[in-house]
């Protein structure tokens, strides 16, 4: 069981283990991030080729439906300046999004792109097909166009 009595952003983050051994197997290790600073180091000390997802769970006073929500993360941006700095994230829905606190950044403001996560290449459709008198469910994978 794990309590959470902050109630702000933290995140998943899913890397691939490589085994240097050509015969063995990779395997996905998933990290609990608590702060966006932490995230920075992290994404920075990996080879961003071995990130297989980045999800940030979205406390309740953030989401629509006043429950914990997440939101799969596309893009992670580093902001910085002479007054501060900040993390911004951008969603595969395309949406932006900052964390933490953002300072009044003055120019000049360096940017650094941390991640970019390559585009869903398959989405899964729900659709039911009539069965005689019944119906049943039929769940079919369909290639996105990219």
């Amino acid at each position: 069981m794990v309590e959470l009595p902050l109630h702000a952003l933290w995140f998943l983050l899913s890397v691939e283990i490589v085994d240097p051994d050509p015969d063995a197997h990779s395997m996905t290790r998933t990290l609990c991030i608590a702060w966006e600073h932490d995230l920075v180091d992290i994404l920075r000390s990996l080879d961003a080729v071995l990130v297989k997802g980045l999800v940030c769970m979205m406390p309740a006073w953030q989401s629509p439906s006043g429950q914990w929500s997440s939101r799969e993360i596309r893009e992670v941006m580093f902001h910085r300046s002479a007054s501060g700095q900040h993390v911004a994230l951008c969603d595969f829905a395309g949406h932006s999004f900052d964390c933490g606190l953002i300072p009044k950044h003055v120019e000049p403001v360096e940017s650094e792109l941390l991640l970019r996560l390559p585009p869903k290449r398959e989405a899964c459709q729900f659709r039911t097909k009539p069965r005689g008198r019944r119906s049943r469910r039929v769940v079919s994978a369909i290639k996105a166009d990219a």
